[in-house]
């Protein structure tokens, strides 16, 4: 209240003042421009003069409103655009989960107007079209994709090998990724190409990588030994090239019973064989391994005599032992000694081999009711197998 009291009194004294001094000389101003003239006190003239200001303030202000109410309407309808595009665009997403194919294609075309992320439009619609083997158009909308957004050139290829693939192109997949880089996704896709060609050349190359980017170790490795059996099965191999192969496996694939035995079943050289065999024993000792050694003996025949032997140290019992110094004692010509270590072999574990390979000995002695029974328990052993 006071302080409307104190302004009331200010405007009373300078409208005073001012009342005072146009009173005792209200002044002269002359505007003249060519013929014209215009004659008027001062303070009209000072009036006129904001009065024209101020209209001009009031006339800029309005003219900035209605731009700024026709930015406003833009802003509005393109936020409008973009809503409705991205409607659209969740519709022929949700049809395309749905395999309505068809349905999904026209929405995720019509979405991708007005859209930011078009290009992952044009790629979901491709994968449409090649659902209705409508090839031409997915490579038509593959390349709208990419003239939307050249940045994602990698995920057009990874989109066109995965169309590739279901489509059981093996070929075409690994020509759309050969200039990806090594990555878990390309690796995974290259990995699915390459088995379905049976290239395991191919996916030697690959091993490291797909090492480097395995989930499962324990998975990884018997991917790898799948790989290296098929390697080793090439009909085209050599011993060389069979060593090149088995030299350049893991470690743990090295010393593995079953890629072992793979391996020496098929080089032709026994003293690779032999070292081969000698080898993975020493790190691991297993029956299988112990009977291989026992077989295909000529060159290295005194050596494996020498070296079983030397184990019957530390296996004294191990009947997979006595069974392989069995088939060297008669491969050395040493019958008595063969037919010993079988029986040996026989009381501690009775196998299909030791049966078999003591029934030849003792029909080569004239000893046919033993060597009989002991095929028919080889038999018997046999048939409980089949029936497990």
């Amino acid at each position: 209240m006071r302080g409307k009291l104190i302004l009331l009194f200010l405007v009373i004294v300078v409208g005073g003042g001012l009342g005072t001094l146009i009173s005792r000389d209200p002044g002269y101003v002359l505007i003249a421009y060519g013929g014209a003239s215009i004659q008027t006190s001062l303070w009209v003239f000072l009036v006129l003069l904001l009065s024209t200001l101020a209209g001009a303030y009031y006339l800029l202000k309005w003219t900035s409103t209605l731009f700024r109410t026709g930015d406003i309407l833009h802003h509005w309808r393109e936020r409008r655009r973009r809503s409705k595009a991205l409607e659209l665009t969740n519709k022929g997403q949700l049809f395309l989960q749905q395999g309505a194919w068809e349905r999904a294609e026209k929405f995720l075309v019509s979405g991708a107007r007005h859209n930011d992320s078009a290009a992952n439009n044009f790629i979901a619609a491709a994968r449409a079209a090649d659902a209705q083997e409508h090839l031409e158009q997915r490579e038509r909308y593959l390349r709208q994709a990419l003239d939307a957004d050249p940045r994602i050139k990698e995920s057009i290829a990874l989109a066109r090998a995965e169309m590739h693939l279901a489509r059981h192109e093996w070929s075409r997949a690994l020509s759309s990724i050969q200039d990806l880089g090594n990555n878990k996704v390309t690796l995974g896709l290259r990995k699915q190409a390459m088995l379905q060609l049976r290239d395991w050349q191919g996916l030697a190359d690959s091993m490291a990588d797909l090492r480097k980017h395995a989930v499962d170790p324990a998975s990884q490795l018997a991917f790898e030994k799948k790989v290296a059996q098929q390697r080793l099965a090439a009909p085209n191999n050599t011993d060389e090239s069979m060593e090149i192969i088995f030299n350049r496996l893991p470690e743990g694939l090295r010393q593995d019973p079953e890629l072992v035995i793979d391996y020496v079943q098929r080089v032709r050289d026994e003293r690779q064989v032999e070292g081969v065999l000698r080898d993975a024993i020493k790190h691991r000792w297993d029956d299988r391994l112990v009977i291989a050694y026992g077989q295909g003996a000529k060159e290295t025949l005194g050596k494996r005599i020498k070296t079983a032997e030397g184990w019957q140290k530390v296996h004294p019992d191990n009947s997979a032992l006595q069974a392989s110094l069995g088939q060297l004692y008669e491969a050395n010509g040493e019958k008595d000694r063969a037919k010993a270590a079988f029986q040996k072999s026989l009381q501690t574990q009775p196998s299909i081999l030791a049966h078999e390979r003591l029934a030849k000995l003792l029909a080569f002695d004239g000893e046919y009711a033993k060597s009989s029974d002991h095929l028919r328990q080889a038999l018997q052993i046999t048939t409980t197998s089949t029936a497990r």
